[in-house]
């Protein structure tokens, strides 16, 4: 019998944080919180966040879990576009 793999993802011992580094994320790749919380309300919605695309713009991706395209879906949100991506439930993987 194989012995279980590792869920530690590291392969050593994790490297301290360089003093002066900035860890800190420009406030403009964060979602406000009361914008993700409206977000989330929405019928099938279960995650909202901002990233950027191929070409380096902002974009709201909201991770839809319904089958099927939706059409409730706003198209901008937070003066961004809004790129639905998805399809079906997050599942924790083990």
């Amino acid at each position: 019998m194989n012995p279980p793999r590792s869920l530690d993802f590291l392969q050593g011992e994790p490297e301290p944080v360089q003093p002066g580094s900035s860890t800190t994320p420009d406030p403009a790749d964060l979602l406000p919180q009361a914008v993700a919380e409206q977000l989330m309300t929405l019928d099938g919605i279960d995650g909202a966040w901002i990233e950027r695309d191929a070409h380096g713009q902002r974009v709201v991706v909201l991770h839809y879990s319904k089958p099927g395209r939706p059409t409730h879906l706003p198209t901008t949100a937070h003066g961004l576009p809004v790129r639905v991506v998805g399809g079906e439930p997050i599942r924790a993987g083990l």
